[in-house]
C-alpha cells in the first residue's frame, strides 16, 4: 500500500518550487504526468515540506513497522535515503540509511528502508544522474506491507454565496481523488456541501456529492449541520471539516486517510490537523495547531519559512496543541458522540471551544496543509463583536480561574486598540459584544444570528472607497504596497505579523492622542492588518484591504477620546455586577447549547 506519493511543482506553482524538491534548476524540469526529467550528473534532494517523510510521527501513532521506496526511472540513477534530525543544539544530523544504482526503463524499483523506534525528525530521498544523457525519474513513493483498518471519510464543506471557490475545490475532489483509479480515496471519499446562502443547485444527483441548504446561522452552524447529517448517515468514522474558499492538496487528504487507517489503538481518537500556509507568501506558514493560554489565541509555528529544512524538521516535533482551526480539521466521529455539537457562536472562536472541550491529541504533519488567505489584512468590523463576545463566553464554559478582570482587560484593550486605529464604529461592537455576552445563555439561544449578523454587519465600516489621488508620504497605494512587502514579510516570519502592540513611547501620549496631529492633510494610507502606532498623530487616514485596494476614510476627532473611556467605565460596573452570575448560567446550559435537540429548533430543522 502506498502511504506517500511523491511530488512534483506544477507550471502554476514558480514560488513554491523550493517545497517540493532541492536542486539547480538548469539541471531538471517537470514535464507533464508529474514525471521528473534530470540532466547528466543532476542531483536532487527531497528534503522538503512536501517530499520529506515524516517518520518519528509515523513510528509514534502508527503500526508502520516496514517502509519501502519505490520509483520508475529511465536512465542510470543513484537513489539514497537519508534520515535528518535536529540535535540539542539545533544543528542538522544527517544519517544514510541505503542506498543503490538502479538502471533501467521505466520498471518499477524497490528499496525496504531500515527503521527502528527511536528513529527521529524525517526520512527523505537523494537522487543523482549517473548516465551520459537525460534521464527520467517518476512514480516515485513510500510503501508499506501493513494492512490499512477500513476508514470512511466525509468532507464537511460550509460555503456562503462562495460559488467560484467551490466549484474549484469540488471539481479537484472529483478529478483527483474520487475518479482517480491512482489514488487510495477512488470512490472513498464523500463530500457534503452545507450551502448557508443557498445559492447552489445540484443539478444531478452524485454518489460522491449532497448539498444541504441550510439556514445562515453562521460557519459554526453550517459545519455543525454537517456534522448532524454525518451522525445520522451512520456509515462514517470521520468528518473532515473544510473551509469553502482555501486551495487544497489532494495529497493531504490521501495521506491523512492511510494515516487514519495505520493508527494504533491509543490514538484512534486523535484529531488530524492541517496547517494553513499564506496565499500571498505561499512558503510561510500562518499556524499549525493552536493554543489557548488564558484567552489569547496563539498559532503553533507562525511565520515559518517553509524553503527552510531546519524549519521543516522543528515543525514534525510532537506538540500538545489545544485545537485546530477549521479550515482542516478531521475528528472521529466517535469523538463527536461523546462530546456533543459545537456551540452556536456564528464565527470565531467555535473551533477553539471545541479542541479545548474535546482535549484530544492532536497530529499535525508537513504536507497536511491547505493555502488560506491571511487574516490580517482584512480585519472586518464584524470580527470586532464576535471575537470578543465567543471569547467571554469560551472562557465563562471552560476556564476555572476566568473572571471579570480577564473580561475587562480584553474589551479595554480592543477598544483602545481601535480607538488608535480611528475606527470608532468598532469599539461600539466591542461594547455590544460585552453587552450581549452578560445577557446569558438564554439570549443566546433566542436570539436569531442571522438578524444579529445582519445588523452588525451594518453597523460596521465597508472596505468600499476606491484609493485616493493622493497619498501623504508615499505616492499612490501601489506603491506604498510594494514598498510594505519587504518589510511584512520579514516582520511575519518575525511573528510579528498582526500584532496589537503599540511603541511603549508612544503609549505614554495614547498614542499621540494626547500631542496635537501632524499638519499635513492628505490621507496616509494605512493597511488595515498594520500595528495602531502606524497611526501616531495622524490626522486623516485611509485604511485599505492591499488585496482589493478598496478602503475607507477616517479621522481623528477628539470627541471619541472621551466617549472610549466613558463606556469601558460604564461597562466595567456592568461587568462587576453580572459576571459571576453569567458565568455559572453559562456553566450550566453548556450541554443543552451543544445538543441535537438544541441545533435541530436552531436551524428550523423537522
Amino acid at each position: 500500500m502506498l502511504v506517500q506519493r511523491m511530488e512534483f511543482p506544477e507550471k502554476r506553482e514558480t514560488n513554491r518550487k523550493e517545497l517540493y524538491l532541492r536542486g539547480n534548476e538548469q539541471e531538471y524540469f517537470v514535464q507533464e504526468e508529474q514525471k521528473l526529467r534530470v540532466k547528466s550528473k543532476g542531483k536532487l534532494q527531497f528534503n522538503t515540506y512536501f517530499n520529506a517523510f515524516s517518520i518519528e510521527k509515523w513510528i509514534h501513532y502508527t503500526v508502520l513497522r516496514k517502509l519501502f521506496f519505490q520509483c520508475r526511472t529511465e536512465g542510470r540513477f543513484l537513489v539514497s535515503v537519508w534520515n535528518a534530525f535536529l540535535t540539542q543544539g539545533g544543528k542538522i544530523e544527517r544519517t544514510l540509511l541505503v542506498q543503490k544504482t538502479w538502471e533501467n526503463n521505466g520498471e518499477l524499483n524497490q528499496l525496504e528502508i531500515p527503521l527502528s523506534k527511536e528513529m527521529q525528525g524525517i526520512l527523505y530521498v537523494q537522487i543523482e544522474n549517473q548516465g551520459e544523457s537525460e534521464g527520467t525519474f517518476f512514480d516515485a513513493a513510500f510503501a508499506t506491507e501493513e494492512e490499512c483498518r477500513e476508514v470512511s471519510i466525509v468532507l464537511d464543506i460550509c460555503t456562503y454565496k462562495r460559488e467560484i471557490d467551490l466549484y474549484r475545490n469540488l471539481e479537484i475532489i472529483r478529478n483527483q481523488l474520487w475518479n482517480n483509479t491512482k489514488s487510495v480515496l477512488y470512490h472513498k471519499i464523500h463530500t457534503m456541501v452545507v450551502d448557508n446562502g443557498r445559492t447552489i443547485v445540484q443539478k444531478e444527483q452524485e454518489e460522491w456529492l449532497k448539498v444541504y441548504p441550510n439556514k445562515n446561522a453562521g460557519g459554526t452552524a453550517g459545519f455543525t449541520r454537517g456534522m448532524m447529517e454525518a451522525l445520522a448517515d451512520g456509515k462514517n468514522t470521520h468528518v473532515l471539516l473544510m473551509d469553502d474558499d482555501v486551495e487544497i492538496k489532494p495529497s493531504a487528504l490521501e495521506k491523512t486517510y492511510v494515516m487514519l487507517g495505520l493508527l494504533k489503538e491509543e490514538y484512534l481518537e486523535c484529531i488530524m490537523g492541517g496547517a494553513m500556509l499564506r496565499r500571498d507568501y505561499d512558503f510561510v506558514q500562518q499556524e499549525s495547531g493552536g493554543y489557548y493560554r488564558e484567552g489569547r489565541i496563539v498559532s503553533g509555528n507562525a511565520g515559518m519559512d517553509l524553503r527552510r529544512e531546519e524549519n521543516i524538521i522543528r515543525n514534525e516535533i510532537l506538540t500538545d496543541a489545544d485545537y485546530n482551526a477549521w479550515w482542516y480539521c478531521c475528528i472521529p466521529v466517535s469523538v463527536i458522540r461523546k462530546e456533543g455539537l459545537p456551540l452556536p457562536l456564528f464565527i470565531h472562536h467555535d473551533d477553539v471551544e471545541y479542541g479545548i472541550r474535546c482535549k484530544r491529541e492532536i497530529i499535525l504533519m508537513n504536507g497536511i496543509c491547505v493555502w488560506h488567505e491571511a487574516f490580517e489584512n482584512k480585519r472586518p468590523s464584524v470580527n470586532e463583536y464576535y471575537d470578543i463576545r465567543n471569547a467571554c463566553i469560551v472562557d465563562a464554559v471552560h476556564q476555572k480561574n476566568s473572571g471579570r478582570r480577564r473580561v475587562f482587560n480584553r474589551m479595554c484593550k480592543r477598544m483602545l486598540t481601535n480607538l488608535f486605529r480611528y475606527r470608532y464604529k468598532d469599539i461600539c461592537l466591542n461594547e455590544q459584544a460585552v453587552r450581549d455576552f452578560l445577557k446569558g445563555p438564554d439570549w443566546l439561544m433566542k436570539t436569531d444570528a442571522q438578524e444579529l449578523h445582519e445588523q452588525l454587519r451594518k453597523s460596521g465600516y465597508f472596505y468600499q472607497e476606491k484609493e485616493p489621488e493622493e497619498i501623504s508620504g508615499h505616492g499612490t497605494i501601489r506603491n506604498e504596497k510594494i514598498l510594505r512587502e519587504k518589510i511584512q514579510l520579514e516582520e511575519i516570519l518575525l511573528g510579528r505579523h498582526n500584532a496589537n502592540q503599540v511603541d511603549k513611547k508612544k503609549l505614554l501620549s495614547l498614542n499621540g492622542w494626547l500631542l496635537p496631529a501632524y499638519r499635513d492633510n492628505a490621507p496616509n494610507a494605512v493597511m488595515a492588518g498594520e500595528s495602531p502606532h502606524v497611526y501616531y498623530r495622524k490626522r486623516n487616514v485611509y485604511i485599505y484591504d492591499p488585496d482589493t485596494n478598496l478602503g475607507f476614510y477616517t479621522q481623528r476627532e477628539w470627541g471619541w477620546l472621551f466617549k472610549t473611556f466613558w463606556k469601558m467605565f460604564c461597562m466595567g460596573i456592568q461587568i462587576l455586577m453580572k459576571y459571576k452570575e453569567v458565568q455559572k448560567e453559562y456553566k450550566e446550559h453548556g450541554k443543552e447549547l451543544c445538543s441535537d435537540t438544541f441545533w435541530n429548533q436552531y436551524l428550523e430543522l423537522n
